[in-house]
């Protein structure tokens, strides 16, 4: 039955956007033959009557039909498989089983997924054809309503014989015409699009997509460098903002997001997290209290806050992830850490001692001992242990402007560029920072950490600020 819709699309409801075109004919799903597979009503018949699920009635079957016919697996030209290399009324049994995880993501049953989309590997032969033969003219191809319809829109009006085709498809279909674009201008806008941004130099992250339905070219953009403002904010839309397409029927929107290619937001600032700069990466050590003032900061190494006075602040990529600014406050004057302050995000008394495993810190350790072992967290080289090899180890950089790092704990942890600021610790306790290593090349892998007891030094950051610790936890 073919239905005929109406001239135009109906006014959306205040808050609801209708997709761009004219709905011009529906192809009915009655219209069409009915689906037959009578194993499969067979074998869910049987499963019901057993009280059994229908997913092991079928791999019941399918072994009983290898078992019947040794020849099905002998054909194999690489061997045996885990599972019957079969097709049951049509559908390959590899598909069945992925029907049955299809259900499982969507919370319905197996016997629903099977009817509702046990037939979409049809859809690609038609699209192909579609694409191939009305490829200017093509402007949208979907599954629609679960499995349930097909959506396919067209720039001008509906060619001729795309009806016919479309009856190829045992679901309803609806045609509509007068999109106003085609998938290849909605492609090529993006492309523009996306160059535009990307030649800015200006993205550390861009997901470009268009969506065929209502003619709109997307771009969400990570920005490279923090914002510090709505103002920064929206100079940055402006200048990635391309010109208008050639296309007007054609909508380009770019949008800023600091979360993209990033999990959801978790709300925590931890020690051991990731600390991207403008010049150079990072990763933070222990959180920080004023007790006077409850204020909070965390620690890093005072060399990277050399390099960069803002940071994005990172949790661990297991962890609902968000980042957030956190600005320069302090660096000491004698060892090798700064205080960053600031943010979104609620500090803790936790830090990560390995990838994506956070602890409490309970206490700061004090008088270090030759050979007692240690652990270290770093972004570059991730968690390992071994033994403290001196302490109370001073250095001079006499190239870098004289720079004194005292205060040392020596180990022969590795450590590696990215790596500085991140914890040293052993169980519950803080026992330093990352600050510099050797050259692995050499074959020395020393590396230096500043002692977590010198932070309230004087030379340090003073005895307001104390690393932050439970003690009751």
């Amino acid at each position: 039955m073919i239905v005929a819709a109406p001239a135009g699309v109906a006014a959306p409801r205040p808050g609801v956007e209708t997709s761009k075109g004219t709905l011009a004919i529906i192809l009915a799903a009655e219209d069409r033959p009915a689906v037959s597979r009578p194993t499969l009503n067979r074998l869910e018949m049987d499963a019901w009557a057993k009280g059994v699920p229908l997913a092991d009635a079928l791999r019941t079957y399918a072994e009983t039909v290898v078992r019947n016919n040794p020849a099905l697996v002998a054909k194999l030209p690489d061997g045996p498989v885990s599972d019957p290399d079969i097709t049951i009324d049509g559908i390959r049994y590899a598909e069945l089983i992925d029907l049955q995880r299809v259900a499982e993501s969507k919370k319905i049953s197996f016997e629903e997924a099977i009817a509702r989309y046990a037939w979409t590997p049809a859809i690609n032969a038609v699209a192909a054809r579609l694409r191939a033969e009305y490829s200017g003219d093509v402007a949208d191809i979907a599954i629609v309503d679960g499995g349930r319809g097909v959506r396919i829109g067209f720039k001008n009006g509906i060619p001729a014989g795309v009806v016919e085709l479309a009856r190829k498809l045992p679901v309803e279909v609806r045609l509509f015409r007068d999109r106003g674009f085609s998938e290849a201008e909605l492609q090529a806008t993006l492309k523009v699009a996306r160059d535009n941004v990307e030649g800015q130099g200006l993205a550390a992250l861009i997901v470009a997509r268009y969506d065929a339905e209502h003619g709109r070219v997307k771009l969400a953009v990570r920005p490279k460098t923090a914002l510090r403002s709505d103002t920064e904010r929206a100079n940055l839309v402006s200048r990635l903002r391309p010109a208008p397409p050639r296309n007007a029927a054609i909508d380009v929107v770019v949008e800023v997001d600091e979360r993209l290619g990033l999990a959801k937001y978790d709300g925590y600032l931890r020690g051991g997290g990731l600390l991207d700069g403008d010049h150079i990466l990072c990763t933070n050590g222990f959180n920080l209290i004023k007790a006077s003032t409850n204020e909070k900061g965390t620690l890093t190494a005072r060399h990277c806050a050399d390099k960069d006075q803002y940071f994005l602040y990172r949790n661990h990529s297991n962890y609902a992830t968000d980042i957030t600014t956190v600005s320069r406050w302090a660096r000491a004057v004698d060892f090798d850490i700064a205080r960053f302050s600031g943010g979104s995000m609620t500090y803790t008394r936790t830090f990560y001692y390995d990838l994506n495993k956070p602890r409490y810190v309970h206490d700061v350790g004090t008088s270090p001992v030759i050979g007692q072992p240690v652990c270290k967290f770093g972004r570059k080289t991730g968690a390992t242990c071994d033994d403290i090899v001196d302490v109370n180890v001073d250095i001079t950089d006499i190239i870098d402007n004289g720079k004194r790092y005292l205060g040392n704990i020596e180990t022969d942890n590795m450590a590696d560029h990215g790596d500085s600021g991140g914890p040293l610790y052993y169980g519950n306790r803080a026992w330093g920072l990352t600050s510099a290593g050797l050259d692995p090349v050499i074959g020395d892998t020393t590396t230096w950490f500043v002692a977590a007891d010198r932070v309230n030094d004087a030379g340090g950051l003073g005895g307001s600020w104390n690393i932050w610790t439970c003690t009751t936890c």
